[in-house]
């Protein structure tokens, strides 16, 4: 299922977010970049460093993980005014177990973004009356595609990118494994 967002953010230069940066947990890759503009301007911390893509279009971000993670929101560190033609405009989040079996969840359209813009990630709601927030997204591959440019521009920057987990971690290391029995328990380890 897609669902389609429209965002028009004037945010700040630094991520205000309660839940924590999973970012970390992850292999980056990205579909091209030019020399000097790579992937870890991406998560420097930096609003003046930015990755540009270098290459046809789409453009992508890929984050694997090594264990299936809870994804709650995106953060993306956009200037418009700086970087006009090579602003973003239209995102799509795809999610997956393997970069071979990706779906699209949701499609981002954005006019003249300023600022980091936070979106969920999740398609269902919560369940909590009072929470407008989606449930977290449990994936080992999560894409962003960059489908298109201000004035249709080429090449892309994008000058941070964030992975928001939960508040809490719905489970714990016990939790992992659920199974106790004793047949379960002589197979376990590889000789």
């Amino acid at each position: 299922m897609v669902t389609a967002t429209t965002v028009n953010s004037q945010g700040p230069q630094t991520l205000k977010s309660n839940l924590p940066d999973i970012g970390n947990f992850a292999t980056w890759s990205v579909s091209s970049c030019k020399y000097g503009f790579n992937v870890s301007c991406l998560r420097d911390g930096d609003p003046n460093t930015y990755w540009q893509s270098d290459g046809p279009q789409p453009h992508y971000v890929t984050l694997q993980f090594q264990k299936k993670m809870p994804v709650q929101r995106l953060a993306v560190l956009l200037n418009f005014d700086i970087d006009d033609s090579y602003t973003p405009t239209k995102l799509l989040i795809r999610a997956g177990t393997g970069l071979h079996d990706l779906q699209e969840i949701k499609s981002v359209s954005m006019e003249q973004p300023r600022g980091w813009i936070q979106f969920d990630v999740g398609t269902e709601p919560d369940g909590d009356e009072d929470s407008s927030q989606m449930k977290p997204l449990f994936v080992y591959v999560l894409q962003v595609v960059i489908a298109a440019n201000h004035q249709n521009g080429k090449d892309t920057h994008v000058r941070g990118l964030a992975v928001l987990g939960p508040k809490e971690l719905p489970y714990t290391d016990e939790s992992q494994i659920p199974f106790k029995t004793i047949a379960f328990k002589m197979h376990e380890f590889i000789r």
